[in-house]
């Protein structure tokens, strides 16, 4: 006769209900975020006030620093023409002098006030860049600004703007 102990047993029964528990709702999980749209801009932020020009210029700081970090650059859609959507959005990083750190990768929507929006293209970005096969955006003209840097704390910016009809 095999003896086991019922503590091991309770515990063996906790992990299967936890694997099949896992496999059931982690498989709908999955299937839920796959089907759901990615909105890069939602209608709501792309309401907010645009970006005022300033009345008064800053004197004696001189001209924008160049870009001494990885090269940017929007492969799809093209830059300023008219796209439908959904759309994919490819952008392409190039490193200069050091490899990419994409821990510092952040993405905005530039209005009156930024709208951070990094956490919603976290999962589409690598060191080479960015690729978003289907990304919703509302009608009209939106300014997005891609900031990221490399290893050697180099940083590049580049401001890119979807036109939505």
């Amino acid at each position: 006769m095999i003896s086991i102990d019922t503590k091991f047993l309770s515990y063996l029964c906790c992990l299967a209900f936890s694997l099949m528990t896992l496999t059931v709702f982690g498989s709908l999980t999955l299937e839920a975020a796959a089907s759901e749209e990615l909105w890069l801009i939602t209608p709501e932020e792309a309401a907010t006030p645009e970006e005022a020009e300033p009345l008064i210029r800053s004197r004696g700081l001189g001209p924008k620093l160049p870009d001494t970090g990885p090269m940017i650059e929007l492969l799809k859609p093209i830059e300023n023409e008219t796209i439908s959507v959904p759309t994919e959005i490819v952008v392409r990083f190039t490193p200069r002098s050091a490899p990419v750190d994409l821990s510092t990768l952040k993405v905005s929507v530039v209005k009156l006030v930024r709208i951070d929006i990094t956490d919603r293209l976290t999962p589409y970005a690598s060191p080479t860049g960015i690729k978003i096969p289907d990304a919703n955006l509302p009608s009209g003209e939106h300014k997005v600004r891609l900031t990221v840097g490399d290893a050697e704390g180099n940083v590049t910016s580049k401001d890119v703007v979807f036109k939505i009809p």
